[in-house]
């Protein structure tokens, strides 16, 4: 009897060893740190900030009918409406959409050539009362899975007669960063929940929204625009770290006035014919 127990108890020890270092060598896994601590995000834009503007200062701003330089006719309005919306959900100034009319022109002229008209801009913003108008260019675009959308924001102060932000860059979600990036922005959470409870408990949000913004072209160009609105103004986590593909202070996304390079960044080259 005495033998049985000192055998129960030694083999209880080796198991509870056993346990004990299966855990430490589940723990230390490179899959699980991995799968614990994702790689940051890739940076794929380009940004400027004018230094010294102050975007607490503004009051009104008219988004302009985007340029639309992909082959999918609706995907300028589309992300004209979702950007809009972006900035009036960040609650920081009024927020104007104007109407999809010919104002595109004036964002193809200022992406192509690098320079603005100031007094058409000028007479624009005496007409809406706006202190900035923004110019946005969709320069690439694709809705099938998984999405791309490249876009060109540049805001404009006409009352400076400068670029005070822009914003240039390419969200393609067949790249894993961004779509993780889609992923956390629909499910609001750092991790995803357990299968379990994701296909058996009925909670209060979408447990497939994040999955489903990969396949959406709405869901995505909703998530872009808000990046390149937080990003514009200077909200988003990533932007903070420092100015992302281009000089301090100046990126290709900057352009200056048709009388003087206000915004001190060097005036980009004209495109060759």
């Amino acid at each position: 009897m005495s033998g049985s127990k000192r055998i129960t108890v030694g083999g209880l020890s080796a198991l509870a060893l056993a346990a004990g270092v299966g855990c430490h060598l589940i723990e230390s896994s490179p899959l699980l740190t991995k799968n614990q601590m994702p790689p940051p995000p890739p940076i794929t834009y380009s940004r400027f900030h004018q230094p010294g503007w102050d975007w607490a200062a503004v009051g009104r701003v008219v988004v302009l009918s985007p340029r639309n330089e992909s082959v999918y006719t609706r995907a300028g309005k589309e992300f004209h409406g979702e950007l809009a919306a972006a900035l009036q959900r960040l609650g920081r100034f009024e927020v104007v959409t104007a109407p999809f009319d010919d104002h595109a022109r004036l964002s193809s002229v200022t992406h192509q050539s690098g320079r603005f008209d100031e007094t058409v801009l000028l007479a624009l913003a005496t007409e809406t009362r706006a202190d900035v108008i923004l110019l946005p260019t969709v320069s690439q675009y694709s809705p099938y899975p998984r999405p791309k959308l490249g876009v060109v924001v540049q805001a404009v102060a006409p009352a400076a007669g400068k670029v005070v932000a822009s914003v240039d860059g390419v969200w393609d979600a067949s790249d894993g960063g961004i779509a993780e990036q889609v992923r956390t922005y629909y499910r609001q959470r750092p991790t995803p929940l357990p299968a379990y409870v994701r296909n058996h408990t009925i909670v209060a949000d979408d447990n497939f929204a994040a999955d489903l913004a990969l396949e959406s072209p709405a869901l995505f160009q909703k998530f872009v625009a808000n990046k390149v609105a937080a990003i514009l103004i200077g909200e988003d986590s990533a932007a903070a770290g420092g100015n992302a593909g281009g000089t301090k202070g100046c990126t290709p996304a900057a352009v200056s006035g048709t009388s003087t390079a206000a915004n001190g960044c060097p005036s980009p080259k004209s495109p060759s014919r």
